[in-house]
């Protein structure tokens, strides 16, 4: 079974594209978790009182109690040791999605909710059809912040629909929602979706993602429009 865990980085929107040119949506493929969570805790160890003064809007820290990594609030250093220190082991892969904001044409945007299924959709039919997936079942968690209440059970659905009944996969999909701070592997996709965003707004992380790609972690960046 093919363990997915999902967060996102900057907006849907075609009227504030010049602020938000992007939305960039990263899926960790855990293959390890238990020693996924495990480089997760040392990070933490390691990095807190760094990751502490970059808290500047009270995300990632209560007083001095620590809640959970939020990739928007990392400095430039940060996100370079958190791959340095992630990216030694073959415990994860990460897909990516990523929707240029001003090429979004029609009606997609109308409900955010749908469209981010879709380009979930879209990417899984695509990975799968080209053998980056197994067709086998797929858990996929998610963070629930995100997703409005009364759509929160339809992307299980439709994506049975779609990728089930269609064959793309073999067993029925499941998808389930986590307040991240109790989700470690949703954190760590939330970090790296907002590397990639940062990359594309800045460059600044080039090196990162050519070692990440030469070294397997990016398995591929799915873009739409196609």
């Amino acid at each position: 079974m093919e363990r997915l865990f999902i967060d996102e980085s900057g907006s849907m929107t075609v009227t504030y594209c010049s602020i938000h040119p992007y939305f960039v949506v990263a899926i960790v493929r855990a293959k390890d978790p238990d020693k996924l969570k495990r480089v997760y805790k040392r990070f933490i160890k390691k990095y807190m009182s760094d990751l502490k003064k970059a808290d500047r809007r009270g995300s990632m820290f209560r007083g001095d109690d620590f809640i959970e990594l939020k990739g928007n609030c990392f400095t430039s250093e940060l996100k370079k040791a958190f791959v340095e220190y992630f990216c030694k082991n073959e415990y994860f892969e990460v897909f990516y999605i990523v929707a240029e904001n001003r090429k979004i044409k029609g009606h997609i945007y109308d409900n955010t909710a749908r469209a981010f299924n879709y380009f979930i959709k879209l990417a899984l039919e695509y990975y799968i059809r080209h053998g980056y997936m197994q067709k086998s079942g797929i858990d996929i968690q998610l963070d629930e912040r995100n997703e409005r209440t009364e759509t929160k059970h339809f992307l299980e659905n439709y994506l049975n629909t779609e990728l089930l009944l269609a064959g793309i996969i073999e067993d029925e999909c499941k998808v389930s929602y986590f307040d991240s701070s109790n989700n470690i592997i949703i954190q760590v996709a939330d970090v790296f979706a907002n590397l990639l965003y940062s990359e594309l707004r800045t460059g600044a992380y080039a090196e990162q993602f050519e070692r990440m790609k030469t070294e397997g972690y990016v398995k591929h960046i799915f873009k739409f429009p196609l």
